[in-house]
């Protein structure tokens, strides 16, 4: 997917000796995931000693950068990202370097973090009977799996990306729907899993939002995360999200930054621009 000429791609056998360079990185299990082996892949300047590491998730085009940001490699690195490539990072100085090698050809968006350190199983559960007349909640199984990787839309497009098929997805992920006519109408979903915990992804069709239909379909989620001592982590995209979070008992964190190369001043611009009008129209 990118371009890291001069690095080492490590195994996963080997990928322990990379989990120093992000021990800084608090804002999701993604590098977690990476390093755990669960999905992407790791490089980095050595196997043995690294210095600079980068963990890749190609399927979502995203680069995690950790280790010595004045390593030859990581300038070298940035200089030669594809487009639409996102960016995460350990520390302040990776973002002054992408900032100054990709000048005006980037997308900052903020995104909205969270600790679930304060949800209760309890407040979950009184959450998950909010379910309308017409809907039934259901946990996901292979035939529920691969009705949603059939559909093919902007609905289900996030959902099981980093799993090789829907049968890998039941193996290692979990997930719960609502269905109302046999057709899912909402579901919740581990976007990405490592031994501690777990990341989210919930969609609700349009014509079903406003129905508390992502409230309960994300607490069951919750719950049966939690009873398999795993930490489901939530990093928002936008306040809607972060909205439901707060709902749910989570606690939040503030904000922390994504970069996305363009390619393009006038597209990073435009992109820019567009973000600005949003934000405009909400106030």
């Amino acid at each position: 997917m990118l371009s890291g000429q001069d690095l080492k791609e490590i195994s996963i056998s080997q990928r322990k000796a990379l989990t120093k360079l992000f021990q800084e990185y608090k804002w999701n299990y993604l590098p977690d995931s990476i390093l755990d082996g669960y999905m992407g892949r790791a490089l980095a300047d050595d196997e043995k000693e690294p210095h600079f590491a980068v963990l890749e998730a190609p399927r979502i085009h995203l680069s995690i950068l950790g280790g010595d940001s004045s390593h030859p490699s990581a300038k070298n690195y940035i200089k030669n990202l594809a487009k639409f490539t996102a960016l995460l990072f350990t520390s302040e100085d990776w973002e002054n370097l992408i900032r100054e090698v990709q000048d005006g050809r980037l997308i900052r968006v903020p995104r909205y973090a969270f600790t679930s350190e304060k949800l209760d199983i309890i407040h979950l559960q009184k959450l998950t009977v909010m379910l309308p007349d017409g809907y039934q909640l259901e946990q996901m199984d292979l035939k529920l799996a691969q009705q949603l990787a059939a559909e093919r839309s902007g609905f289900s497009a996030d959902h099981m990306l980093n799993f090789d098929s829907p049968q890998d997805f039941i193996d290692r992920g979990f997930g719960f729907c609502i269905l109302t006519g046999g057709k899912i109408v909402s579901v919740a979903t581990t976007f990405a899993v490592c031994n501690k915990g777990i990341e989210i992804q919930i969609n609700t069709r349009k014509k079903h939002r406003g129905k508390r239909l992502a409230t309960v379909v994300a607490a069951q989620l919750l719950i049966h995360s939690l009873e398999k001592s795993l930490d489901p982590n939530w990093d928002a995209e936008n306040q809607v999200s972060a909205g439901l979070a707060v709902k749910l008992g989570y606690t939040p964190q503030g904000t922390y930054p994504i970069y996305t190369y363009t390619g393009s001043r006038i597209m990073a611009a435009i992109g820019q621009a567009g973000l600005k009008i949003k934000e405009w129209a909400k106030e």
